[in-house]
């Protein structure tokens, strides 16, 4: 059975190249799901996987993938995700484009896992909540209601700038022939 938990994320830069990073899962919270996932939950699924070589999805729908993430590993917050949209592909535009607005108007854009629970146990103080000790990472989608309101995408790569000298050069070109 595949499940589907989401993360809440703000991005702080905004490129057209379709690359971001940030945190798909965060540990030791409980999401609106009643879930909690555990330092160590994601370790096997990223060896089985290449360090996370998983597809991004619009939405969790497996007919829109939008990208591949490039990027994955556990460290003190949770899992570590860098992403790169297929800008030619519709849907990631249409995705990138809505991830910038909320850019700029002070929004919020989710993450959410797509996951197959291996491992888990009810948490000892509370029966509701349940601890998710190992999953099978499957994919992550960017989507409109996150489930978990602490993970989410931290930046969109921003393209280096053109070193100094390449700066000048271009300036003074201008300048000699305006």
């Amino acid at each position: 059975m595949k499940e589907y938990h989401s993360f809440e994320f703000k991005l702080n830069d905004v490129s057209d190249n379709g690359q971001f990073q940030g945190y798909a899962a965060v540990f030791g919270n409980v999401d609106l799901g009643n879930d909690v996932v555990e330092p160590g939950a994601f370790e096997q699924s990223l060896r089985d996987t290449g360090g996370g070589k998983i597809p991004i999805l619009d939405h969790h729908n497996p007919a829109r993938q939008i990208g591949w993430n490039l990027e994955a590993r556990e460290d003190g917050i949770g899992l570590f995700v860098r992403g790169q949209l297929d800008l030619n592909v519709q849907a990631a535009r249409e995705r990138h484009s809505l991830m910038k607005l909320a850019t700029q108007v002070g929004g919020r854009t989710g993450l959410s896992i797509g996951f197959q629970t291996l491992s888990d146990a009810p948490d000892p103080e509370d029966f509701k909540i349940r601890r998710l000790k190992e999953v099978r990472l499957m994919e992550y989608s960017l989507v409109t209601f996150p489930m978990n309101p602490e993970a989410g995408v931290t930046r969109i790569k921003v393209e280096p700038s053109p070193p100094l000298e390449d700066s000048l050069h271009t300036l003074l070109t201008h300048l000699r022939v305006g």
